[in-house]
């Protein structure tokens, strides 16, 4: 038998009334449908935690340290994989953002771009950020 711990909870009578019209209906103790659908919360909200750790670490803001310690067993290899490719990724659109702003700066040495470039530089700026956090 799997080793258990006993744990109590207070409900309002008005659950308590529905939970044993479930139990009545269903013909299953309410003590196990408690746990069966304690245990059904359980795995999904822990199913979705590691998820989001699982987020963090492939766009790179856990180490494969943190997030072992966090969840409790280490990043898989497809996790690593795609990681790398999304780190690259990421490296690569900072470089082609920094190019398109270098180009914006030339321009600027034409007087007769410049001011279109003031009237338009944060809108064009903003545009690329948003367009780059999509990705």
């Amino acid at each position: 038998m799997e080793d258990t711990e006993q744990f109590n909870i207070r409900l309002s009578k008005a659950l308590l009334y529905d939970l044993e019209f479930i139990s009545q209906h269903l013909k299953i103790s309410r003590n196990d449908w408690i746990r069966l659908n304690l245990a059904k919360i359980i795995i999904s909200t822990k199913e979705e935690i590691i998820a989001k750790f699982e987020e963090k670490y492939v766009n790179g803001l856990l180490t494969d340290k943190e997030f072992k310690e966090l969840v409790g067993f280490g990043p898989t290899n497809g996790m690593k994989e795609l990681r790398e490719k999304t780190l690259r990724y990421k490296e690569e659109g900072g470089k082609k953002l920094r190019e398109y702003v270098k180009r914006l700066a030339n321009d600027l040495k034409d007087e007769s771009k410049k001011i279109y470039f003031d009237k338009h530089m944060k809108k064009v700026i903003k545009k690329i950020a948003n367009e780059q956090r999509r990705k």
